[in-house]
């Protein structure tokens, strides 16, 4: 092997190493195949109703613990939306700019922009307040989305440093009034 293609490779895997975690939703899970309640666990514990076809791909946490939660329920055809809990003591992002990977740290509705307000509703897990917000990709191309947000202010937190659960359809796989169907009709108290 040439020293150059070692260089190369051993380059290449230096750099991929740095890359932030793929935001895409793992398939390997099996979806089901008829309506079923599933647990999510963690800090913020609730339970999920899929339908057929749909499937609860938890994430691993990060090691920091921000977020402490992190799943996505797959809905098929490409629609689905990622669960998130920070706690309050998880340190604040830049809510402003959503690029590459970082959609926002949302550990209570005070970290959402006040412009970006729109509507509440209510869910089994507590009040949400739904907005949307811009995000945006850069590779080799730049692609723009408007991804439908939600911040779930907890009625009964299981864990005080835990005071609020993120919901997001990344890159805007889902409308807003589809985000508050699922928020209404998905999300279930433990």
């Amino acid at each position: 092997m040439s020293r150059s293609l070692v260089i190369a490779v051993a380059v290449a895997a230096l750099v991929s190493g740095c890359r932030p975690a793929d935001a895409r939703p793992d398939p390997s899970p099996e979806p089901v195949t008829s309506p079923t309640v599933a647990p999510a666990g963690g800090p913020v514990p609730l339970r999920i109703q899929l339908g057929a076809g749909e499937r609860l791909i938890p994430r691993s946490s990060a090691p920091s613990g921000c977020p402490g939660l992190d799943t996505v329920v797959y809905l098929g055809a490409g629609r689905a939306f990622r669960l998130m809990a920070f706690a309050t003591t998880c340190p604040a992002g830049d809510t402003s700019r959503h690029i590459n990977g970082d959609h926002g740290v949302y550990r209570t509705t005070a970290d959402i922009p006040a412009d970006r307000r729109n509507v509440t509703v209510p869910t089994a897990l507590g009040e949400a307040v739904v907005f949307t917000q811009a995000y945006s990709e850069y590779t080799n191309s730049a692609n723009h989305y408007t991804e439908p947000v939600a911040v779930i202010t907890l009625t009964h937190p299981a864990d005080p440093a835990y005071q609020a659960l993120t919901v997001i359809s990344e890159k805007g796989t889902l409308t807003v009034d589809e985000l508050s169907t699922a928020l209404r009709k998905q999300l279930l108290a433990p």
